[in-house]
């Protein structure tokens, strides 16, 4: 049976590191920390690492081409690994999910996601699980393809982070009890802000919803 890998979008470089667009690398980082492992240039345009995920050895990629290029990491990988979309995983941004909200799914189109729609396009199919992860809503007039290469306003960043954590969870849970189990748990809002008696004690939660 193939090693699982799971793959993190995001654009390479520091101008990208704190945007929108590079959540998948964050919950990255989270999932190589947990896991006592850490990104190293692979042989390809991709970083890589191994280690042992929700129990499961796997294999943790962040494509090195931009964006738009995300499937050429898995070409490239598919000289050393076997690259199977029953045993893939890819972690994404999500402009259709409100910020805060991430959504296990077992299969689904790129949904607008050009990220997506570069691996799919290089897998030749849609049949593989993925972990979005809530950036929206777009704002009244922004442009979507700016917003997403903008860096998280200070109000939206603790969000931004907990769901990052979140989302790293949900892989280890991918890889122990498989999608639906991880689905059932983390497919549902956030919990709420503690409050008192001066309000909430952080950042407004957005609404359920897609």
């Amino acid at each position: 049976m193939p090693i699982p890998i799971i793959v993190f979008l995001g654009n390479p470089g520091e101008r990208y590191a704190p945007t929108r667009h590079n959540l998948g690398w964050w919950v990255g980082d989270l999932v190589a920390q947990a896991a006592c492992t850490a990104f190293k240039p692979g042989r390809g345009n991709y970083l890589l690492a191994q280690g042992r995920v929700g129990g499961q050895l796997s294999v943790l990629v962040k494509p090195t081409a931009f964006m738009n290029a995300s499937g050429e990491a898995l070409d490239d990988l598919g000289t050393a690994y076997v690259v199977e979309p029953h045993s893939l995983v890819v972690i994404a941004d999500d402009l259709a999910l409100p910020l805060g909200q991430i959504r296990v799914r077992v299969r689904g189109s790129s949904g607008g996601h050009n990220g997506l729609a570069s691996i799919i396009a290089h897998l030749g199919t849609e049949e593989f699980a993925r972990i979005r992860c809530g950036i929206g809503p777009l704002p009244v007039d922004a442009d979507a393809a700016e917003f997403v290469l903008d860096p998280f306003r200070p109000e939206e960043l603790i969000i931004a982070r907990e769901m990052a954590v979140r989302a790293a969870e949900a892989v280890a849970m991918m890889m122990a009890r498989g999608v639906g189990v991880a689905a059932a748990v983390y497919n549902c809002k956030p919990p709420a802000p503690e409050t008192s008696a001066d309000g909430p004690s952080g950042a407004e939660r957005p609404r359920e919803g897609e």
